[in-house]
This record gives structure tokens, C-alpha cells and sequence, in this order.
């Protein structure tokens, strides 16, 4: 009896183990962020400015490693055409080389802000623990890529984003025809960092909470 008892406690760590070491391998360690903006665009990843862009035809395309399955994306786009003389629009995907493999923009958890050029912004938005919680979280909605204003260039950037086929949206912050400067945020797994802030982040935000 004790030695049954022995063996499946012996068994029990052992699954255990390999359980853990399942769980640490399956966090995304790569991912690509692709992005077009109408007109222009500047993208970061963990605060660090990683691509930018004045052509929404020509889609910037930026590989980036992940900390533990954590990565920060963050985007400022610009509508050269003030207010309703032109119409603004922000097209992006992720592709990680685990679950969740493929995030679009149209799905949840980005969130978006208007704001002033980004010039004058000085909150600190693209970095890692800024406190987006405020932000909206329902983005306006347009056409799927391929569709819509923007469908006639949509040959041109499949030779940049090649595969895999975008099933992103395009999107703004509101009525794509009022703000002209916006910016978008998207936060990839979890992250805490402690002493000073323990600095929490889940699928679609970043909270910071104060100890």
C-alpha cells in the first residue's frame, strides 16, 4: 500500500512537471506586426519605434521577439485631409508563432485615443506601463481588407504583406471623417513588474495599480 501510495505521488510531480514545462512553451516567443495607415503612420513595440511610414499602400512589416509572451504594440496614425475632406483609416495584424496566431485589427481588446500631433504628445503613451484603461475600446469599424475606399490598393500591399492572407479591418477611433490624430494601443499576455508599480496587463489592456 505504501508503495502504491509512493508511485502515484511519484507519478502525480511527475505530470506535473511536464504540465509546467507545456505551459512555459506554449507563450508566443516571435511575432510579426504589419500595419497600414491613411495617411501616415509610427509604430512602437515595447516603447521602442520600430517602423513609419507616409504611403498606406506600402504596409510597413516588423518582426519582434516577445519577454515571456508580453510584447506592447503602440500606433500613432495621422489623416493628412483635415476632418471631413478626407477619411482616415488604420489597418494592422499580429501574427505570433503560437496562440493566439493571428490578431486583427476589428477584433477585440485594441484600444484608441484621440489626441494632438504626436509631436506635441509627452504622456509617455507608446511605453509599456502607461494607464490606457481610460481609452475607448470600441473602435469604428470599416471595411474588411481588400474592401471599400481602400480595395483598389489592396493588390500593391499583398506584395509586401505576403502570407498570411489579412483578415484585419480598417479602423479609426470614432468617425473616420472628425479626429485626424490617433492613436492605438494593443497589449499581447501579461506582464508584472514589482517593487515600485505592480503593472498588470491582460489580452486587450494595461492597468496600473498603485501598492
Amino acid at each position: 500500500m505504501k508503495n502504491r501510495l509512493m508511485f502515484s505521488l511519484t507519478l502525480t510531480l511527475f505530470l506535473s512537471g511536464i504540465l509546467l514545462i507545456q505551459t512555459a512553451d506554449a507563450v508566443p516567443k516571435k511575432g510579426t506586426l504589419r500595419i497600414s495607415g491613411d495617411n501616415t503612420w509610427v509604430a512602437f513595440i515595447n516603447g521602442e519605434e520600430v517602423a513609419a511610414s507616409g504611403n498606406w499602400q506600402v504596409p510597413t512589416v516588423s518582426e519582434f521577439k516577445l519577454d515571456k509572451g508580453f510584447a506592447q504594440i503602440a500606433v500613432y496614425v495621422h489623416d493628412a485631409e483635415p476632418g471631413a475632406a478626407g477619411r482616415g483609416g488604420f489597418l494592422a495584424d499580429i501574427i505570433l508563432d503560437d496562440k493566439p496566431d493571428y490578431i486583427g485589427t476589428g477584433e477585440d481588446g485594441w484600444r484608441c485615443d484621440t489626441g494632438k500631433l504626436l509631436a506635441d504628445r509627452k504622456d509617455g503613451w507608446e511605453k509599456v506601463d502607461f494607464d490606457d484603461s481610460d481609452w475607448e475600446d470600441e473602435l469604428e469599424i470599416y471595411e474588411q481588407f481588400g474592401g471599400g475606399i481602400w480595395g483598389f490598393g489592396a493588390a500593391i500591399m499583398e506584395q509586401i504583406l505576403k502570407d498570411p492572407e489579412c483578415e484585419a479591418n480598417w479602423v479609426w477611433c470614432g468617425p473616420n471623417d472628425a479626429e485626424d490624430d490617433i492613436y492605438f494601443r494593443y497589449t499581447i499576455g501579461t506582464l508584472s513588474v514589482e517593487p515600485e508599480d505592480k503593472l498588470t496587463t491582460t489580452w486587450g489592456a494595461l492597468k496600473s495599480e498603485r501598492r
